[in-house]
């Protein structure tokens, strides 16, 4: 990689065999001033556009430029779109969350709480009782503590919340539409003139593919400028993994004999390792020039045309999804759709460069719904496990409740106590679930790191519900003594009431409370103390100080899943206990600033993404959030009141109608979403500007395509270079490796090279 950045800015042979002496992956002491620029090239920060690629402002390590101007805090979620779309739709999703929250809270809550409290539950039980409820901060606000008759202000300001949330959710789709259509234009990627395309039979060659999508499709002739063929590469990635593991080893072996230590009669020599890893990268390097041969084909391609609007039309002919695809294979007759040879070929836009798994691709669409039910069925498992421990505590806090005596102190504090552990016991689960299904996603081979994260969310929102929520519902109501009431287990001394509070209460800190206080990024921070006071005492390598100085990555998927969760808990007991609700929207409110302050101070680039992930969350949980709202309000009043006011079955009905309609096409019929504009520009006038493209991905075309990529860009620079002599003499400010705000460091002048730049073709 640094022979080919070296390449590109123009290095001669002799300063880059300068260069090489200068970075090396295990040099011990590392060069500080590299691992900064490493920090730099990686941090979630635009790029200036206007720099050329110069051996001060190009990171050795990963060849991205240096020169970047940091977002301010109050920075518009637009101005994300240079990383794709995907980091500024989950911002869009925090506002729009904490939005219908505060919906609920401006038109329901107050009220709710107001005549909650003015309740006398606990003073008009019966003697045998009344030792088992306690007004506290639990049971105050809450419904049970309204012991009089069902309340038609309480329904009614209840199904006008829920009108309100239906008709904000159908301006956010809308809105979800636009932004997503507008970041789109404002990027213009590889993604924008490539599909994606699947199920191809695998013994198809690259020039019958190259023949066959070159045709007229939608009446309009095609020129396809790129075909990236997808091998089925598991042996060239498990060879690559060992290369690495020997590399460490001698990254370990070097650092012994600096030390001065004796090596391990375990461990190979340094010479031993060194002749493996000379060994393995030629074979790698033998498996690249020979790829044809010794890999099969996936039955995966990416292809890119000249004009967007030529990739779309090719998209609008192939119709056939996935699960028809599952139909035919299972040997299900379908509808004619259009095939290459008796495959119905599954065909979309392109995710971006770096959104594909390579690795993963060439499994079936088939298996790969099979391994999906052996995941969720391994969920499912987890959570029955975690039901098993929650009953445990609620088991050892029914035997105090049934031995309490009234007015005793110390079996209630050993009941709230319980209840305590309880909520801290149900955070650890989630943990637990949260890292579980990590590893369960990871055996589906998601073609795609969005369509892993939707399904990582998916699941993990979902189960982290279900445990959260549900199995304390569960376990509260439905496994009690066949004495107690299923309104006296709301409201009793460790009862429902009292678990979920907390639960609220823990939700409402804890997430923000983990992101600010990250123990990973603090030991980077330790390890980069370390660095600078060691010096030339340093034992780390190059490598090893370029990791501990680059940001923590956002992870997408967890995030939409932990929201989601805390969404889906807070409506569905925000009848029960509105208070909840107000927790929550703190939760949220803190949660947004926290995540932002991160992303522009702390974080390193994620992976560029679409609007994919945001819109499959949107259909999952959106509707769904609503219909548990419905649900819960409906299953309480029954609880509190023995009856359901009309207006509480009608939004039970609306929500369930909600759900079950495919809203979106309605609204993409009701109500202009906007047109998603074809990029004008055309493939050969924008190819110089990707600085991401799929061969240059691919690991087995990576190597090849980049030389290509790279003998263009230098002798595009050389001919602008000659060109901008005749001009003027170029001269340079200082190099920074950060500007903050408006400040920008680039070359003098460099913007006429660059237009010269972008007039060339291949």
């Amino acid at each position: 990689m640094l022979n080919q950045v070296l390449q590109v800015i123009g290095v001669t042979q002799n300063e880059e065999q300068q260069m090489e002496a200068i970075y090396n992956d295990f040099q011990r002491p590392p060069k500080i001033d590299i691992a900064l620029m490493h920090a730099a090239a990686t941090k979630f920060a635009k790029t200036d556009p206007n720099i050329d690629l110069d051996k001060t402002n190009v990171c050795p390590c990963c060849g991205l430029p240096t020169v970047i101007e940091e977002l301010p805090l109050c920075s518009s979620r637009k101005e994300f779109s240079f990383n794709g779309s995907g980091i500024a739709l989950y911002f869009d999703f925090l506002v729009f969350s904490g939005v219908i929250i505060f919906q609920y809270i401006a038109i329901s809550c107050g009220y709710n709480i107001y005549i909650n409290m003015q309740g006398h539950r606990c003073d008009n039980l019966d003697d045998s009782r009344t030792d088992k409820c306690q007004l506290n901060f639990f049971n105050e606000f809450s419904l049970t503590n309204d012991d009089g008759q069902l309340d038609n202000i309480r329904s009614l300001l209840n199904f006008i919340s829920l009108i309100c949330i239906l008709f904000t959710t159908l301006l956010y789709r809308r809105h979800i539409n636009k932004i997503a259509m507008e970041l789109d234009d404002a990027a213009i990627l590889a993604s924008d003139y490539s599909i994606f395309v699947e199920n191809i039979p695998r013994d198809a060659k690259e020039n019958e593919l190259n023949s066959y999508f070159t045709q007229t499709f939608q009446n309009e002739t095609v020129e396809l400028r790129k075909l990236c063929i997808a091998y089925e590469i598991q042996p060239y990635l498990k060879l690559n993994k060992q290369k690495q593991l020997k590399e460490s080893v001698l990254t370990k072996v070097l650092e012994l004999e600096a030390e001065g230590k004796s090596i391990p009669k375990s461990i190979p020599s340094r010479l031993q390792l060194e002749s493996e890893i000379s060994t393995i990268s030629k074979e790698l390097d033998y498996m690249e020039d020979h790829k044809e041969k010794i890999f099969d084909f996936s039955g995966v391609c990416v292809i890119s045309y000249n004009y967007e609007r030529q990739a779309d039309n090719v998209c609008k002919t192939f119709k056939c999804t996935k699960f028809q695809i599952l139909l035919e294979q299972m040997g299900f007759e379908q509808k004619h759709y259009q095939k290459y040879r008796n495959n119905s070929l599954y065909v979309k836009k392109a995710p971006e460069p770096g959104d594909i798994i390579w690795g993963n691709l060439g499994i079936t669409i088939r298996e790969q719904y099979k391994r999906t039910l052996v995941t969720n069925g391994m969920t499912l498992f987890l959570l029955i496990l975690g039901f098993g421990c929650l009953f445990g505590l609620s088991y050892i806090q029914s035997i105090i409740n049934n031995y309490t005596e009234e007015g005793s102190l110390i079996d209630s504090i050993i009941a709230n106590i319980i209840g305590i552990a309880s909520s801290i016991l149900i955070s650890v689960i989630n943990s637990v679930l949260a890292k579980m299904i990590i590893k369960f996603v990871e055996l589906e081979h998601q073609a795609t790191r969005t369509d892993y994260n939707v399904s990582v969310a998916y699941k993990m929102g979902v189960a982290q519900f279900l445990n959260t929520a549900i199995l304390t519902l569960i376990i509260n109501l439905v496994i009690k003594d066949k004495s107690v009431t299923l309104n006296q287990a709301i409201w009793q001394i460790g009862g429902l009431n009292s678990d979920i509070m907390l639960i609220f209460i823990t939700n409402s800190i804890v997430p923000w409370f983990t992101l600010l206080f990250d123990v990973n990024y603090f030991y980077k921070l330790y390890v980069r103390n370390k660095i600078l006071k060691q010096g030339s005492n340093c034992k780390y390598t190059q490598n090893e100080a370029n990791q501990a100085f680059e940001g923590p990555t956002i992870d997408l998927s967890q995030k939409y899943a932990q929201l989601s969760k805390t969404l889906m808990l807070a409506f569905l007991y925000a009848s029960l206990l509105p208070l909840g609700v107000c927790f929550t929207f703190g939760s949220i409110v803190c949660i947004y600033w926290t995540e932002k302050f991160l992303l522009l101070r702390r974080d390193s680039k994620p992976a560029p993404t679409g609007s994919a992930m945001a819109e499959a969350m949107i259909d999952f949980y959106i509707e769904l959030i609503l219909m548990i709202f419905s649900l819960g309000c409906t299953f309480w009043e029954w609880i509190n009141y023995g009856e359901v006011h009309i207006l509480t079955w009608v939004q039970l009905g609306l929500s369930t109608l909600h759900y079950l309609v495919p809203i979106q096409s309605i609204c993409g019929c009701i109500v202009e979403l906007g047109i998603d504009n074809a990029t004008v520009e055309s493939y050969d006038e924008k190819f110089l500007t990707f600085y991401d493209d799929y061969d240059r991905r691919n690991p087995v075309t990576a190597d090849a395509a980049k030389e290509k990529w790279i003998k263009i860009q230098s002798e595009t620079i050389q001919t602008a270079q000659q060109s901008s002599k005749n001009l003027t003499i170029k001269t340079y400010h200082q190099i920074n490796h950060t500007s903050i705000g408006s400040i920008k460091v680039y070359p003098i002048e460099s913007r006429d090279s660059r237009d010269e730049l972008q007039q060339l073709k291949i």
